[in-house]
């Protein structure tokens, strides 16, 4: 057996084993950011299905705030394309985006809630110590043999 067909054996091993945990696990390509979080938490599919819903919820209110920045943005270019610049409009355009903000805020706060209230105790204690030490999701680099986290 050739050292590219030994090779080629191996990475279709690797490639099966990976999707069936990810297929066994019921992850979505949606879900994979989270596969480091939910692995640490040891979360149910229930759980999962949480966090799931309240960060595409997330996203989606994200999509319309930038498409509504970017109606500000151009409603920003045409009152600096005027002779005169009014502080006042400006003001108007940015605080027409307030709401915006606060509707985010708020629906941040109530799907943090309902992510609280899916864990139990030590799952919570195990997400807060990943919050504060800014250990979300892939967002962390670990060393490629070890698993252990990098110096940065």
């Amino acid at each position: 057996m050739s050292f590219a067909l030994g090779f080629a054996v191996a990475f279709l091993v690797v490639a099966l084993a990976v999707f069936l945990r990810a297929r066994r696990r019921r992850q979505t390509p949606r879900s994979w950011p989270f596969w480091g979080l939910f692995s640490r938490l040891a979360t149910s599919p229930a759980q999962e299905r949480v966090f799931l819903d309240e960060s595409a919820k997330l996203r989606e209110d994200l999509a319309h705030l930038r498409a509504d920045w970017r109606a500000a943005r151009e409603e920003l270019s045409a009152l600096l394309e005027a002779a005169a610049l009014e502080p006042s409009r400006v003001e108007a355009v940015l605080a027409a985006r307030d709401e915006g903000l606060a509707t985010l805020r708020r629906r941040a706060a109530e799907g943090l809630a309902r992510i609280h209230a899916a864990l139990d105790d030590a799952q919570r204690k195990l997400l807060a110590g990943a919050v504060r030490e800014g250990r979300l999701g892939g967002a962390h680099r670990r060393c490629r043999w070890s698993g252990r986290p990098q110096a940065a």
